[in-house]
């Protein structure tokens, strides 16, 4: 299962990097949670709710110019647990300054479902909370 997950999880950030909102969302459950909880100073702890979700997402991609993302490394945790390494740059639409900014998500799916995606500004942070690193 592990295997499908790590490519549920890649055809996600494909689709987020060719702007294809929802072909992220294809296979996330209608009740997603997204957790904040580990972005130190986000000001809300997540997002419930596919609605909620997309949203969200596209207030970020709009807040955006010369909006770029990618993908480091997609690997399998051991409890069947998906950890994207990512980063993310652009220039702010309204303030014109630049952001680039490396991090980590943990997602969890069920049945082929993602369920859950902790988002984390620490990469070993993210890399700890599913046993992959000692």
């Amino acid at each position: 299962m592990s295997r499908e997950n790590v490519e549920i999880v890649r055809q996600a950030w494909d689709a987020w990097i060719r702007g294809d909102l929802r072909g992220v969302l294809r296979n996330w459950d209608p009740e997603v949670v997204l957790d904040m909880s580990h972005w130190r100073d986000w000001p809300e702890d997540g997002y419930h709710g596919i609605e909620r979700v997309e949203l969200f997402m596209n207030e970020w991609r709009d807040m955006w110019d010369d909006y770029e993302a990618g993908v480091e490394d997609v690997i399998a945790a051991p409890d069947g647990r998906v950890v994207s390494l990512y980063w993310h740059r652009g220039t702010g639409r309204d303030s014109g300054l630049p952001m680039e900014f490396r991090g980590a998500q943990v997602t969890t799916l069920r049945s082929g479902k993602v369920t859950r995606v902790a988002y984390y500004d620490d990469r070993a942070e993210a890399l700890q909370a599913v046993e992959l690193t000692g």
